[in-house]
Order: structure tokens, then sequence, then C-alpha cells
């Protein structure tokens, strides 16, 4: 045992002055590890309990996995092996993410395994793929194929809680991205996520525009389901706004229309209106399919609660429900009157509840709430979640209860400016290294090199050829760049 513990232990042996130096020492010992794995498979797992005593999952990552996976493949049940899901979970909690550069295919092939479900709890397994996702992609920058099992697992087994620290992330790059990190080595720190993390290295599978759209979708779900209206607003609005070849519109594209304008009328208590970079013929596609939820929008913006609650009834629960919709729709039938009352404060700084209860319907019903013990129940709940910002004051000495609209704070305290600054600062460091990327790899592409070319020439037109020359990249083109209207 002794002889494999010298090759396990041999990376690393001490500081690399140099990317090179750390480079090649690297890919020497990656040789050795898979002819000892090829050699000596049987040995080192009938030993692997005692040399993964021996062996830190943070220090020697490469040499751990490659154990690992072979306990792995030799188990019929890994899912009952209580050792073996302590080994995972320890490797994939502390594991060196440079190492794991040199290491794409077993780190994605453990990472696809945990993202089946089978070997953990939904939410261990959920928790432990964010995890790793973070640690070998810390600005979470990059969307990658094991996006979408995380997703997907937190999604389908609600538990999404554990997701939020990758899901929340702003995705910039695909995978495949071409740009300044060509010709330097993979564990060079200064590089972008989007020049290590690729299909060649096999951190990552390779992605088509439609899979983008979908995982945007499935996050879109994701906040829904927590009822994050203006994250899932985000999510959806960069589906129906992506840019497409031939101006097409993909049925994904308009599912999350759907969605969209529904979760508008949660977010803003109005229909929303379609960002200018749509495509004529994109809305004409919206506005024919999406047809049954443009006129529930105006029931919502220009009718009665009878008459949305009439809207709704129309097509009936089991289309929203094949829709796939039911539960958003139901959302902004129930969200109808605490928008009602809501703009009250547009006309009043202090109504009595049952002028509130007289003025507003529940588009549940059709009418009004019957009592004023209600109406309070309802004010409560607003204010409670923040959708309403007042207070109400209790009848006394024969003076009505009122809702009382409160005005936002108008000035900051010194120590919410400074928490404002502080988080402002925050977000500007963590673009650096995104703007840096997206810069040098701009100034790398053919077309953007004709346009400075022609611009030195005095034939080009400034700005407007500029523009000109993001409009014509092609469809194809979107897998290889930054994420347009992301």
């Amino acid at each position: 045992m002794d002889q494999y513990a010298s090759v396990l232990l041999a990376f690393p042996d001490g500081k690399y002055s140099s990317n090179e130096e750390y480079h090649r020492a690297v890919r020497q010992h990656v040789q050795k590890v898979e002819k000892l794995g090829k050699e000596h498979g049987a040995a080192l797992g009938s030993h692997a309990a005692q040399l993964l005593e021996h062996v830190n999952p943070a220090v020697n990552s490469i040499s751990y996995l490659t154990v690992l996976g072979i306990v792995v493949q030799r188990e019929r049940a890994p899912q009952t092996n209580m050792t073996l899901l302590t080994w995972i979970t320890r490797f994939l909690m502390t594991f060196d993410a440079r190492q794991m550069r040199y290491a794409g295919s077993q780190f994605s092939g453990l990472l696809n395994l945990v993202g089946e479900g089978s070997l953990f709890p939904a939410s261990v397994a959920v928790d432990l793929l964010a995890t790793a996702i973070l640690r070998v992609d810390p600005t979470g920058s990059i969307l990658t194929s094991h996006h979408f099992q995380l997703v997907r697992l937190a999604l389908y087994t609600d538990n999404i809680e554990p997701a939020l620290p990758v899901i929340e992330k702003e995705i910039v790059f695909f995978p495949g991205v071409k740009g300044s990190g060509e010709g330097r080595h993979p564990c060079d720190l200064q590089l972008s996520p989007s020049e290590y993390i690729t299909p060649e290295s096999d951190l990552t599978g390779k992605l088509k525009a439609s899979a983008v759209l979908q995982y945007d979708l499935l996050v879109a779900k994701c906040f829904i389901q927590r009822r994050a209206w203006q994250q899932a607003f985000d999510a959806l609005e960069r589906v129906i706004t992506y840019p497409i070849k031939d101006q097409a519109c993909s049925k994904i594209m308009t599912e999350a229309y759907n969605k969209w304008v529904l979760v508008g009328l949660l977010l803003n208590g109005k229909t929303p209106t379609l960002p200018v970079s749509v495509a004529s013929s994109t809305r004409k596609v919206y506005s024919i399919l999406g047809k049954p939820y443009f006129s529930l929008a105006e029931a919502f913006d220009l009718k009665t609660a009878e008459a949305l609650n009439a809207e709704f009834a129309s097509l009936g629960p089991q289309f929203w429900a094949e829709e796939g919709n039911l539960g958003l729709v139901t959302q902004v039938l129930i969200y109808y009157q605490r928008w009602m009352i809501v703009n009250l404060q547009k006309i009043y700084t202090k109504i009595s509840i049952d002028h509130v209860r007289r003025l507003t319907q529940s588009a549940e019903t059709g009418k009004e709430l019957g009592t004023e013990a209600e109406v309070l129940a309802l004010l409560d709940d607003m204010i409670s979640t923040g959708m309403l910002n007042g207070r109400v004051e209790p009848a006394v000495a024969g003076k009505p209860a009122h809702l009382v609209f409160l005005a936002p704070a108008e000035e900051l305290s010194e120590a919410e400016f400074a928490t404002q600054m502080l988080q402002t600062a925050e977000r500007i460091k963590d673009l650096g290294p995104i703007v840096k990327a997206t810069n040098e790899r701009l100034a790398t592409t053919r077309e953007y090199v004709r346009y400075m070319a022609r611009e030195q020439k005095g034939g080009g037109k400034g700005i407007a050829d500029f523009v000109g020359f993001n409009t014509q990249v092609e469809d194809e083109d979107l897998m290889t760049g930054i994420m347009t209207g992301h």
C-alpha cells in the first residue's frame, strides 16, 4: 500500500514558481495516477479506506477523486454505503478547484452521479451540487451542463433554497468561448472561468441556444415557486427577449411569455410592456399564441373583479391547468384586490376599513368582502409581506378603524447609506474580472477587428456602425460570446 500512497501523495510536492511549472507537474501527476488506477484498480479499491485517511481531498484532490471513482464503480449500491457517501461529501466540500481543471471528466462524472438524486436526499444533493459549481466558478458567470442538473433537481424535489447561491448569479458566458485565454495554461488563476470551463476540459458539456432558454425558464419556475416575482420576471424576460435567428419564436419562448404576463401582473399590478428589442414578428407570435393571457391581463387592467373572474371562468380551470399555469392565474385573481388596495394610496392618505371593503372587490368571487374582519386580515397579510406600506389604526371612541398609507422614507440613515455604498462597491468589484474578460474577447473577434479597421480607414459610421455589427451576429455565435440581453 505504501507504493500506492507514494504516487497519490506526490502532487503537489510544494510551491510552484510559475504556471508553466505547475502545469507540467500536474499533467505528469495525472498520467501517473491514471496509470496506477488502470494497473492496480482492484488493489486501490480494497485499500480505499486506509488510503483516503492519508490523502487530503483539499490538497491531493486529483488523487482523492481517482480513488473515489474506483470505489464508486465497484460499489453496486453506493447509496447504501454511508462511508462512501461521507467520502463524496468531504471531497465536494473541500476539493482544490485549480486541480479539477485537469480532472474534468472524473469530476463531471461524480457531479452527474450526485445530480441524479439517488445517492443523497434531494436537499443534500442540491446543496452539494451548488457548492461544487461555485467552488469551480466563484463568479457563477458561466452556464454549464451541471446548472441544469441543479435547477431540475431543486425544482422537481422542492429544494430550491440550497440552489439559490447558484441560480441567483447572473449568467454572462456560455461554454466554448474563444478569447484571450487561448495559449495560456488552465491552471492560470487569472483566467476567466469561461476560459477553463469548456467542453474540452470536460468541466461542462456543450450547450445549444435552446438549452439557455430552458435554463432561464426553469430558474423562473423556481422563483415563481418562492413567490419571488421580480426575480421570476427578470428570468422570463431574458427568455422572451433572447436574440434569435430569422426572427423565429420557439415553444419555450411562448411558454415563457405567457408566464411573463402573469408574473408582471403580480409584480406591478398591470400588464407588462414588451421591451423594444423584441422583433415585430416575435411580437405577433406572442399576441396570437398568448391571446388568453392578454385577455386576462386586459380584464385585470380595465375591468371589474367580476369581469376578471368571468374571463378566468370562460376557459375554465382545466385549460389553465393544462397550460401549467393554474397556480399563477389563481394568484392573479388573489392579487387583484391587493393591487386595488395599493392603488387607493394614489387618492387617499387615510381611509376607513369599511370604505376599503366597499371600494375593492375580490376577483376570486367577483364581490366585496363580507366583513371588516376579512379586510383587516387581508391588510395585515399585505403589510407583513411588505406589499403595502401602511398601518391600521383601530377603532377608538366611536371612530371607525382606518388604514393609514405611509409615505416612503425620503432619506436614508447614515448606517443605511453606508450599507448601500458597501453593497454597490462589492458588485462593482465582482464585475471587474467579467468586464476584463469580455473586453479581451471582443477585441479578438473577426467582426470587431473588421469594424476597427474600417474606423481607422475612416470608412466607419461610428456608434451606428458598431450597433450594426452587434445585430449581425449569427445565432450560433451567441453560444461563444456574451449573453446578449442578460
